[in-house]
């Protein structure tokens, strides 16, 4: 028979919920048989035998995710149900209501096992419901085309109606995962052209500064000395922050963030990061917070500029990292226990040097969200990054407090 499981042995789960669906189907149905069962009829063997039907199925139903692969791979356990299935048939009677529970052994062979086990199984269940008409004709009141022919052929037609809903349940899902492998496919494309719009912004325009400042270099050595060391030592910087630029964008060419969950990338980042600086990293991320790719991008890269920062000023021990939706925003919190510092207007901190904090600003501004960073000296910083759920436009950058 063919198994259920689908690649790489993984047993589909809306495969698995149908299968729970109809165990719970048939236990209402042998239970009320049991119900109308006439007194006369109901000893305490019937009663044991149909009670055991109802928790077989309660339990099967129940424990689903074990059973239902199991039962998949190994169809010899399913033959065993099905004929315990048949034993509460003997002993009620094909005429009663026992008959609907086995029918629905039919339909659940056609969900696990396709057409070629659904086949199987219902033709040995029509040859075990004749074995058990023969057995119990004198209870069947004779001879019918009912149970001779019509009862028997419910067996396929269900089994049928399994292989359809498995059918419906693999196109689903096929539909599902085409549509998950085009998303993923329209995500690249969108952060290759905003890889190619930042290197366009943030590092040609850098350079090309490079470039300006350091034509005019010779011209202020021989004019003004002091001039031209203050010229040098901001090339210097601003080729610093090429480099910073260009490091960061090549350890985003190399990122799979688009195929993985929002916590999932900041946790990769944050625990790669304190594996190469030695720096403790707590990280207390929302898994239910998930935005759209744009967003979920630059969530990311805002938490690496932080550490970034870390890094190099705060003299850190230990940094917590925390992640939570709040209303229509989500919030992103970097707290580290470092040496602080005296809050500056952006405008000193780019004299400065501090471009890393400036750049945090624009990235959250392109999202239309916004960034508090707050410091004291000796007390730490903790950067503050509300972002809306939803890309809806620019909002005016915060400052420094």
């Amino acid at each position: 028979m063919e198994s259920s499981a689908g690649k790489g042995g993984v047993f589909p789960e809306r495969v698995g919920a149908a299968f729970r669906m109809l165990m719970e189907i048939r236990m209402l149905i042998t239970a009320l048989s049991m119900l109308l069962l006439p007194r006369e009829h109901l000893t305490v063997g019937v009663f044991v035998l149909m009670f055991s039907m109802v928790l077989l199925s309660w339990g099967t139903a129940r424990k689903w995710r074990v059973v239902a692969p199991r039962v998949a791979a190994h169809p010899s356990l399913y033959t065993l149900d099905m004929f315990l299935s048949f034993a509460v048939l003997g002993v009620g009677g094909i005429a009663g209501p026992y008959f609907l529970s086995t029918v629905a052994t039919a339909t659940v062979a056609g969900l696990l096992y396709r057409w070629p086990g659904m086949l199987f199984v219902a033709s040995l269940q029509i040859l075990v419901y004749y074995v058990t008409y023969l057995l119990t004709a004198a209870q069947a009141g004779g001879m019918t085309f009912q149970s001779l022919l019509g009862q028997p052929l419910y067996y396929p037609l269900a089994g049928f109606a399994g292989v359809a809903l498995r059918r419906l349940l693999d196109d689903h899902a096929a539909k599902e995962a085409a549509l998950r492998q085009a998303q993923v496919l329209a995500a690249a494309a969108e952060e290759r052209a905003r890889l190619a719009r930042e290197m366009h912004d943030s590092l040609a325009k850098t350079l090309r500064g490079i470039a300006l400042a350091a034509s005019a270099l010779p011209l202020w050595a021989m004019r003004d000395a002091k001039r031209a060391a203050l010229e040098a030592e901001q090339i210097a910087i601003a080729a610093a922050v090429a480099s910073h630029e260009a490091r960061d964008l090549l350890t985003e060419l190399r990122d799979d963030a688009v195929t993985r969950s929002l916590h999932e990338a900041l946790r990769e980042a944050a625990e790669r990061w304190a594996e190469e600086t030695g720096i403790a990293v707590t990280c207390d991320l929302d898994a239910r917070v998930e935005p759209e790719l744009r967003m979920r991008h630059e969530a990311v890269a805002i938490l690496r500029e932080v550490l970034t920062n870390v890094e190099r000023h705060a003299k850190a021990d230990s940094v917590k990292v925390r992640l939570v939706k709040e209303q229509d925003d989500l919030v992103l919190t970097i707290a580290d226990d470092g040496g602080g510092f005296q809050p500056r207007q952006l405008t000193d901190l780019a004299r400065e040097g501090h471009y890393g904090l400036i750049g945090l600003h624009e990235r959250a501004q392109r999202v239309g969200g916004t960034v508090t960073i707050s410091s004291r000296p000796g007390e730490g910083t903790t950067v503050s990054a509300r972002l809306p759920a939803d890309v809806s436009g620019d909002v005016p950058l915060a400052e420094v407090s």
